[in-house]
């Protein structure tokens, strides 16, 4: 009896408490239910950090529902590192949903975070193969495999995109990068061709054909040369003036891709092309021009 009047302030004042927090707690998640359903996110994230706040305070464990109702309204008021922060901790409440995996791989990519970008896209397209936001991630994880050199994966990922890439230059032009970067040069000038006939500007596929057609002449122009000085004969001197007749015209097709480019953006890497091929051409005072511009 001794004890129990000792510890009976004790006792009334936790009582007393806990009977105080929940009037507040009420109010808060009513004001943050009305305030998603007006879709004022502002105030609905304000309700939820307070609410979050309160129950930390009392050492109250936080649901995963409202992580994740914090998390989402912090995306939608534009501050991505809280909404990875709330909607991480949601996940280790096993509360995760479609909406949760978009909005973190959204809020990744904005923050430049690549590896978990990548994460959250494939658990999206892992767990919600039939989702509503399924295209999109699928483009944003092939995109992301491209800029990570993970080729293999976005080759793999390829099968399930090339419906819906027909008609987006975004994908096709990653579709080239990948292509060029496993060599597989016929396929690469096809996909320039097709974003040539979509933008005949476009910056990517001038660049590839210009490259290629450089390099193919080039490479040939030396062979050429090569086995003309190993055998210094008539005979051979026709051959690398007939080579060197074939060599000019793929070298013309680089030229002009170049100077598309040139006129879109006149860079110092584009002023190098143009400089080597009129040198090959003979032609030294548009070769001087060119060079004159290079940094």
């Amino acid at each position: 009896m001794y004890i129990l009047k000792k510890y009976f302030p004790v006792i009334v004042l936790i009582i007393l408490t806990g009977c105080g927090i929940s009037p507040r707690l009420t109010e808060l998640r009513e004001g943050a239910e009305t305030a998603i359903e007006n879709e004022d996110y502002t105030a609905a994230l304000n309700y939820y950090e307070e609410l979050i706040e309160l129950q930390q305070s009392r050492n109250r464990e936080v649901n995963g529902e409202t992580w994740y109702h914090a998390g989402i309204s912090a995306w939608e008021t534009g501050e991505a590192n809280k909404a990875i922060e709330y909607l991480v901790q949601a996940g280790r409440k096993e509360y995760t949903t479609e909406s949760s995996l978009f909005v973190l791989s959204n809020a990744y990519r904005e923050i430049d975070n690549l590896s978990l970008e990548i994460s959250s896209l494939e658990n999206y397209i892992d767990s919600h193969p039939n989702g509503e936001h399924i295209d999109e991630m699928r483009k944003y994880l092939f995109e992301a495999y491209i800029e990570s050199r993970n080729y293999e994966a976005a080759m793999d990922l390829w099968t399930d995109l090339e419906e819906v890439a027909a008609d987006d230059p975004e994908i096709l032009e990653s579709y080239l990068v990948l292509n060029k970067n496993q060599g597989l040069e016929q396929d690469a000038r096809n996909i320039s061709e097709k974003l040539l006939k979509m933008d005949s500007n476009n910056a990517r596929a001038l660049e590839y054909l210009g490259e290629h057609y450089f390099w193919k002449s080039e490479n040939r122009y030396q062979e050429e040369m090569k086995a003309y000085e190993a055998n210094r004969t008539t005979r051979q001197y026709r051959q690398l003036l007939t080579a060197l007749d074939e060599i000019n015209i793929e070298f013309r097709l680089s030229r002009d891709y170049f100077l598309r480019l040139w006129n879109q953006n006149p860079e110092s890497r584009y002023a190098t092309y143009l400089r080597n091929i009129h040198l090959r051409f003979g032609d030294d005072e548009r070769a001087d021009y060119y060079q004159r511009r290079i940094k």
